[in-house]
């Protein structure tokens, strides 16, 4: 498809070329990249009280246009489009910033079209820049207005201008158009303002150092004309808008204490489709003598003017009041944080110098160690602004405590042959982002390790503060599970361990009415033949087989007790089957060196001396028994 500049093509052929370009760049160049930039939409109220900075009051507020045409952007932190976070005015949905193609318009029977100042400044563009189009209509108007009344002598706000007629349609009668029109005291401008505002209004936006002043618009900035302030953005990068410019300021002399109308406005050139925006940036909108604060470097994920101990510093600036104020400034610093042993400490005065209006005072935090919650700083200084009237600014920053990052593996990691496990390696404390590098060659936060893997598996991260952990673990696959399949026991015996190897915990299914189970031992509670079976923790499985009988008492005829861990006890063999049995030993004149009730078989000979003894053995069952056995410690 071909179109002439200069031909009015329909509404839906110039959004069809737009999509058609898009899909067709993003086949080419992969999926669209928009950061973390997010809309939401603002009343007017809304959207004036994040527009203003210090020194600035506001009334009258008004918006001209769909609700869908205002917006607060935010999330642009690190993105090459500026300003991180503004007020959006567009000449469409303002989610379209962050929608491929741009498909949402104002909707049907809510556009306003019409505004004779914004359609002079369109068409006062041509003959500035040495073209002869012109345009119709100024259509999808969006517009912010209000009143305000400066604390200094001076007006000042940041903003970027963007549309999606770049670079098609430069130079046609396509050419969208914005305005801020400043009207008040000590201004004469052509334009139409508020009936308290008999003087008219001037427009505040222009192409910096332009000679006359120069209008923004697709055509007066763009990569031919004033190309050091354009931005090409035909793949949608970042935010969904064909172009855009650098950040500008817009500025202007004003009287202190004195009412003053700004209209900030936006419209469509001839028609009503390919949207441009204006962002304004959130809080600039300011009258100077006063304080700022800002934290520069920060990451995304730390709030607004907080700083990181140890890491992350900020910056107060000091405005001078006034350009006939006193070169020195006396300030007061104040709040929770406490100076030298949170932030190095800050000068209690300044001295300007000559012809300087702005004063840096840098702020760096130190780390303590300390966990001390969320504390601040407040900067303040008194003074006689330039309505002559004392006043006081402060500006604050924040102080985040910083942990350093800890990382904590278990020593190691058993699993099943040809098992998969998921590892996090997410530390304790430190602060994001972070920088994952693990020896296994992933470098995210989390990795998939398998049984018969590398034995040693480390990990070192670095996060933002550039603070570094280290940490490993072996990766074991369990020994060769074993199981004694069978045992034979007196009844009263225990059987000695019953599993080894494999991975535990292991899983014991018996008859808990028949058998003890102690660890991995099993006590059979009556005469019989009992079948274990035994799972462990990888599911291989094993079958123990226990035979429990009563077995027939057998006594030694000699022990020899002297503690070389062979046949030292006086042990009857079988007696477990008959617990409550009595054991009563005597010397050759009848009288009795021993007795034990409930005997135990731990009979050691005590203090007698080696020779014979005589025995008798009360059995539980009612039997009894006797005879003799010699003593030999030699």
């Amino acid at each position: 498809m071909h179109l002439s500049f200069g031909t009015k093509p329909s509404l839906a052929n110039r959004q069809a070329m737009k999509r058609i370009t898009l899909l067709a760049i993003t086949a080419l160049l992969g999926t669209f990249s928009y950061g973390q930039i997010q809309v939401d939409y603002q009343t007017a109220e809304e959207a004036v009280s994040q527009l203003l900075g210090p020194g600035v009051s506001a009334t009258n507020i008004q918006f001209t246009g769909a609700a869908v045409q205002l917006g607060l952007m935010y999330g642009a932190e690190g993105l090459v489009f500026e300003p991180d976070s503004g007020v959006v005015l567009s000449c469409a949905d303002v989610n379209n910033i962050v929608l491929p193609g741009g498909a949402e318009d104002v909707p049907f029977g809510e556009g306003v079209s019409g505004d004779p100042d914004l359609l002079d400044i369109a068409n006062s563009v041509p003959p500035l820049i040495g073209q002869n189009f012109s345009v119709s209509a100024v259509n999808d108007l969006a517009i912010l207005e209000f009143d305000f009344v400066p604390s200094g002598d001076s007006l000042s706000f940041n903003y970027s201008f963007g549309s999606d007629e770049y670079l098609t349609w430069v130079n046609s009668s396509f050419n969208d158009i914005f305005a801020f029109f400043l009207s008040g005291p000590g201004l004469v401008g052509p334009y139409a303002a508020p009936a308290e505002f008999p003087d008219g209004a001037v427009n505040i936006a222009s192409v910096p150092e332009s000679d006359p002043l120069l209008p923004i618009t697709i055509s007066s900035v763009n990569n031919v004309l004033n190309q050091e302030y354009y931005i090409d953005n035909p793949t949608n990068q970042e935010i969904a808008i064909n172009g855009y410019t650098v950040q500008f300021t817009a500025s202007a002399q004003v009287q202190c204490g004195e009412t003053y109308h700004i209209k900030l406005a936006i419209a469509d050139g001839s028609d009503t489709a390919l949207e441009s925006i204006v962002v304004i940036e959130a809080g600039s909108f300011q009258s100077p003598s006063t304080i700022s604060a800002s934290v520069p470097n920060a990451p995304p994920t730390l709030p607004e003017l907080t700083m990181l101990e140890g890491c992350v510093d900020g910056v107060f600036t000091v405005f001078r009041p006034n350009t006939e104020a006193a070169d020195t400034l006396y300030l007061e610093i104040g709040g929770s944080a406490d100076e030298i042993d949170d932030f190095l400490e800050l000068p209690d005065f300044i001295v300007f110098p000559d012809n300087e209006l702005t004063f840096e005072i840098p702020v760096t935090t130190i780390f303590d160690g300390v966990d001390e919650g969320l504390e601040d700083i407040t900067l303040t200084y008194n003074y006689v602004n330039a309505c002559g009237d004392p006043d006081t600014v402060l500006a604050v920053l924040n102080i985040l405590n910083y942990n350093e990052p800890t990382l904590d593996f278990p020593e190691e990691l058993f699993l099943c042959d040809g098992a998969t496990q998921n590892v996090s390696g997410l530390p304790e404390g430190g602060f994001a982002p972070f920088t994952y590098n693990w020896s296994t060659g992933d470098f995210g936060s989390n990795i998939s390790v398998s049984g018969g893997g590398p034995e040693i598996i480390s990990l070192s991260i670095e996060d933002f503060c550039e603070s570094i952990v280290e940490d490993s673990f072996a990766v074991r696959i369990p020994d060769p599970f074993i199981v004694i399949p069978e045992f034979e026991l007196c009844f009263g015996e225990t059987t000695s361990s019953s599993t080894a190897g494999g991975a535990t915990p292991y899983q014991y299914f018996y008859n808990t009415d028949s058998l003890e189970l102690n660890g991995n031992n099993f006590t059979p509670l009556f005469e019989g033949e009992y079948e274990v079976t035994v799972v462990d923790a990888c599911g291989e499985t094993g079958t123990i087989f226990i035979t429990s009988w009563f077995c027939e008492t057998t006594f030694p005829n000699v022990f020899s007790p002297n503690q070389d861990g062979k046949n030292d006890l006086f042990i009857i063999d079988g007696l477990q089957g008959f617990p409550g049995s009595d054991l009563f030993v005597y010397n050759r004149w009848g009288g009795l060196v021993y007795e034990g009730l409930n005997y135990q078989n731990n009979w050691d000979g005590g203090e007698v001396a080696d020779g014979t003894y005589y025995w008798v053995l009360n059995r539980a069952d009612g039997r009894t028994y006797n005879g003799e056995c010699t003593i030999l410690r030699k």
